[in-house]
């Protein structure tokens, strides 16, 4: 077994065991046990139960901001709008182990607000979200809002329901949650009157396709 696959069995056990007991439960040794590792292999790799964690953050993280970073590489701006919506849905729904662990990590935020690897991909991932939001509002498309209030008006309705679907409280389907909360982001940051039919092919400098015809924004 090669040391990147022993190091993801210590992280998959672990994330099993701390969505079973939670962090502040979880022994090495029953991470040890779920994955068959040595303890030494385990301290090899990780300095204790608090790096595994930031570990699992960082791995969660960066998928997620991968997920936020495409939209649609042609379409409307109503598309583009729908599309950051759908896509941190879509993210949960694909991860749904690692999201139920990044809301329970909640508690690891001051920590991993010190790491600078984490501090990076988030900061990517907003600078990316802001692109989107700033080439849409210079082509009259959106409301000329502050980005992160108009990142608020798109994606916390977006994680609100995410939240209450992890905890089992939804009441709604994740494709009424796509399609009702896309309309409702499209709708609050529409300018009325604007051609919204007028078609955006690229939205971006050095842009990549991603899988299912979307490119990822640049951050330069």
């Amino acid at each position: 077994m090669t040391r990147g696959q022993t190091r993801g069995l210590i992280l998959e056990a672990a994330l099993a065991c701390f969505l079973e007991k939670g962090i502040a439960g979880t022994s090495i040794a029953e991470i040890r046990a779920r994955s068959g590792a040595t303890t030494g292999s385990i301290y090899h790799f990780f300095g204790g139960k608090e790096d595994i964690a930031l570990a699992l953050c960082a791995e969660g993280l960066t998928s997620w901001a991968e997920a936020v970073r495409a939209v649609p590489a042609e379409g409307t701006p109503e598309a583009v709008i729908r599309a950051m919506v759908v896509g941190v849905i879509d993210w949960a729904l694909e991860n749904a182990a690692m999201h139920r662990f990044l809301l329970q990590g909640e508690v690891l935020a001051p920590v991993a607000a010190r790491r600078s690897e984490m501090v990076d991909v988030m900061m990517e991932a907003r600078l990316s979200q802001e692109r989107i939001l700033r080439d849409l509002t210079a082509r009259g498309a959106i409301r000329p809002l502050a980005w992160d209030l108009a990142r608020a008006i798109i994606l916390g309705p977006a994680e609100s329901y995410l939240k209450a679907l992890a905890q089992g409280a939804a009441a709604a389907t994740p494709e009424e949650a796509k399609r009702d909360l896309g309309g409702a982001a499209w709708a609050a940051l529409r300018i009325p009157g604007a051609d919204r039919d007028k078609s955006i092919s690229k939205v971006g400098a050095n842009a990549g396709l991603k899988r299912r015809r979307v490119q990822k924004f640049d951050l330069l």
